[in-house]
């Protein structure tokens, strides 16, 4: 009986549990600093070679030829010195490089102005020596002529002087015949008288034919 009864009595209700304590969710791990971007790069600075070119392009200058690439060393570190010193170390070095190659050049340049104008002298002094000669030569020549013409003139007063004389000579000396001819033909017969007067007009005669002749 005790046992029905007790399975009559109802159960006690259930009191309701305690709620749980609500959990944070947890903090959200914190982010590490953005590494730093490295600093670009800067070109070696070539200003040097873009102003020749420039220069060679207002003057009308030829392009230069391209010269091989020189191995450039790898920049190295030194003790204490960071990526952007060693950078601009290697510019420096690049920047004097090119200095000295410029100094080279500019004293090549100076050597050949040198030597241009050194040939230039030389062609100058060689000229005026040749004008100097050919002066000279030109006076040589006028006093040679003046020479040759006086002597030309003495001569030719000369030659006209013994000629007239000669002909003086040549007209006495046919005086002296003539004179002498006419004292023979006085001591001649008149029969030979006639002959000689004869053959005298006869030679006068073909002389005048002669002369006729040749002025026809």
């Amino acid at each position: 009986m005790d046992d029905q009864a007790s399975q009559a009595t109802p159960a006690a209700p259930r009191t309701p549990s305690a709620p749980r304590p609500v959990t944070p969710p947890p903090p959200a791990p914190a982010h590490a600093p953005a590494p730093m971007p490295s600093p670009p790069r800067v070109p070696a600075w070539d200003g040097l070679r873009r102003m020749r070119g420039q220069a060679r392009k207002t003057t009308g200058l030829p392009p230069r030829h391209q010269m091989a690439q020189r191995d450039e060393p790898s920049t190295v570190h030194e003790v204490g010195e960071s990526s952007r010193q060693a950078e601009l170390r290697g510019q420096v070095q690049q920047v004097a490089q090119d200095l000295q190659g410029l100094r080279q050049e500019v004293h090549q340049h100076h050597t050949l102005l040198e030597d241009t104008r050194n040939i230039i002298l030389e062609i100058l002094t060689s000229h005026l020596t040749l004008m100097e000669q050919v002066n000279l030569m030109g006076i040589d020549n006028q006093a040679w002529r003046i020479t040759v013409e006086e002597r030309f003139s003495r001569t030719l007063r000369q030659r006209i002087v013994a000629a007239f004389w000669q002909q003086v000579e040549v007209m006495r000396a046919g005086l002296v015949r003539v004179r002498e001819f006419l004292v023979w033909l006085e001591t001649v017969s008149f029969e030979t008288r006639m002959i000689v007067l004869a053959v005298t007009m006869a030679a006068v005669a073909i002389i005048f034919s002669c002369l006729s002749y040749f002025i026809r």
